[in-house]
């Protein structure tokens, strides 16, 4: 894409932050520079604890977590997105169905979103309006499991995402070191989702997000407790994951203590990133296509402490991450051919950020 094409579109970077030091709990920045300059636009200061966000298919909701322990259920808030300064206004809000919400997903049609409760080690599943409201609770299953680790005396479901064809749901569960897997149903009006199968990972990898590669049958997995990034091949028709490759995300010489955090894929499709808490590090991997081994091309220094969230720029030429104990939001830019990112510009403060996500605003 050329630099023009580029900046003719609007790009909003959503920062969600813990709320223990700050009432702002989200914070807007225009990032319509494709190298990562950050102009902050605005602020939300109504919701606690928005750990983690979503955005619906169509550009025009915003869906964050509101990361509340109490067993009555922590909250779940959509906001509508103003086209022109990426400014958010609450138009529903409901309960979580369990403690500590820690994810929230959409499928790729808009229909559902999907809830994962850490503390309950359960998920959730609504219906969706055609407006992005929130429609009828059409699942809550919780999960069962354990660990051998001290984190995982019970389950902590710490993602819930459907795959690209929106057919099947998999459900990533740190303490219970598996991957549930779920298919909706629909008999009549009657909608609901159905537990398939699990996924036993190797005791004590944690796992924690899940994502899939943007054009083919692939996903990548970060476990948390391990440090390690998994490939899996996807069966289109079953949707049953094959893990093909498990690799540390640590260098080998590394003694330290550190989890991982974030996971994520390049818009082309050719790196994949992800995020070392302690090592304060994001590693970086080519992905070679189906059935090639990931390559470990190195580690790049977070500019901060504990990168819990990072997130790459819709045109693929900057990476924003989130350092959520130095209280930065800090830009690198993409080398075109490496993938690797480079710090650059300047960083912006925001008290204990976790997540950063991207939205692309047509002309």
């Amino acid at each position: 894409m050329a630099h023009g094409e580029a900046v003719s579109r609007r790009i909003f970077l959503y920062a969600g932050s813990y709320t223990h030091q700050s009432s702002v709990g989200i914070r807007i920045y225009d990032a319509t520079d494709p190298e990562g300059f950050l102009i902050e636009t605005g602020q939300v200061t109504d919701i606690e604890h928005p750990s983690f966000l979503a955005v619906h298919p169509n550009g025009q909701v915003l869906y964050a977590v509101s990361e509340t322990a109490s067993e009555g259920g922590g909250g779940l808030v959509a906001f509508r997105i103003d086209p022109l300064d990426g400014s958010l206004s609450v138009i529903d809000r409901t309960t979580s169905q369990g403690a500590a919400p820690c994810y929230v997903s959409l499928d790729a049609h808009g229909r559902y979103v999907y809830i994962a409760n850490y503390v309950s080690g359960s998920i959730a599943v609504y219906s969706l309006e055609s407006d992005g409201r929130f429609g009828e609770l059409v699942a809550v299953h919780k999960h069962v499991g354990t660990g051998p680790s001290q984190r995982q005396d019970r389950p902590h479901a710490h993602c819930v995402i459907a795959d690209p064809g929106g057919d099947t749901v998999y459900a990533v569960d740190l303490g219970a070191d598996r991957i549930f897997r779920y298919g909706h149903i629909q008999s009549g009006t009657e909608k609901g989702l159905v537990l398939r199968d699990s996924l036993s990972l190797d005791p004590g990898s944690g796992p924690r997000h899940l994502v899939f590669h943007p054009d083919q049958p692939v996903a990548f997995l970060v476990c948390e407790l391990e440090s390690t990034v998994s490939t899996f091949g996807v069966d289109s028709a079953t949707g049953e994951l094959n893990r093909l490759q498990t690799l540390s995300t640590l260098p080998p010489d590394f003694a330290g203590e550190s989890i991982g955090a974030e996971v994520r894929v390049h818009p082309d499709g050719r790196h994949v990133y992800v995020s070392n808490r302690g090592h304060d590090s994001i590693a970086v991997f080519r992905f070679h296509g189906f059935g090639e081994p990931l390559e470990s091309l190195g580690h790049v220094p977070s500019a901060g402490h504990t990168p819990r969230s990072f997130a790459v720029h819709p045109f693929g030429r900057s990476l924003i991450v989130a350092n959520q104990d130095s209280d930065t939001i800090v830009p690198f830019t993409i080398e075109a051919h490496s993938g690797i990112p480079q710090q650059h510009g300047v960083s912006s403060a925001a008290s204990q950020p976790v997540f950063l996500t991207f939205v692309e605003m047509e002309p």
